[in-house]
């Protein structure tokens, strides 16, 4: 009986602790700042990354609007997380999304691990392919891990791409963005502390 409520005592402080150690990355994520800050971006000719006070949730979003065939223009949160994620760590990625195309417009989320100096030891795209977007906003959440290599840190991306069609666009409105790193290690003593008390109530 004392064995299983150690066992017990474990499980509850490590889920403490993991709830603890629970650090939001982003800057600015839900643009309540009312500007860009925080956000790097990379435009084409005419693209734009605005603020609009059209959002999912608070006052504000952020609005990219491209209409340059066959071009993609990128918002980013880069190089979060220097010294704080670790390789292999479990990455949780969530947002709230819309957005509007024509002529084989569509949007991207894609996650980065960078190597320090340049480079990345991973890429993904989120959802694995274009974000399914209507015109009402909807909440997407990913769970993602590090990559072998994060002495850059990590760098969440949307773009806004357009195809070679005339009259190609993409706009994509985006809020409450969130990313969220759960050190691999903690993750692992959890797992530990519910296994000791799965085998003491065997």
């Amino acid at each position: 009986m004392i064995r299983r409520t150690l066992a017990v005592s474990l499980f509850c402080a490590t889920s403490v602790a993991l709830s603890a150690s629970a650090q939001e990355l982003t800057t600015n994520g839900g643009f309540e700042t009312g500007d860009t800050s925080g956000w790097e971006s990379f435009p084409t000719a005419n693209s734009t990354f605005n603020i609009t006070s059209d959002a999912s949730e608070g006052v504000w979003a952020a609005e990219l609007f491209n209409d340059d065939p066959a071009s993609a223009a990128l918002i980013k949160q880069a190089n979060i997380g220097i010294g704080t994620v670790s390789p292999g760590d479990a990455i949780t990625i969530s947002f709230d999304a819309k957005g509007s195309f024509a002529a084989g417009g569509v949007s991207f989320a894609e996650f980065f691990s960078e190597i320090g100096g340049g480079g990345t030891s991973s890429s993904e795209i989120l959802s694995g392919g274009p974000l399914a977007l209507t015109d009402q906003y909807q909440s997407f959440t990913f769970n993602t891990v590090a990559g072998p290599d994060v002495s850059g840190g990590i760098t969440l991306q949307f773009t806004a791409t357009t195809g070679g069609a005339p009259g190609s666009t993409a706009v994509l409105f985006v809020d409450n963005v969130s990313v969220v790193p759960e050190p691999a290690s903690l993750g692992l003593l959890g797992l530990g502390g519910l296994a000791m008390l799965r085998r003491r109530s065997a």
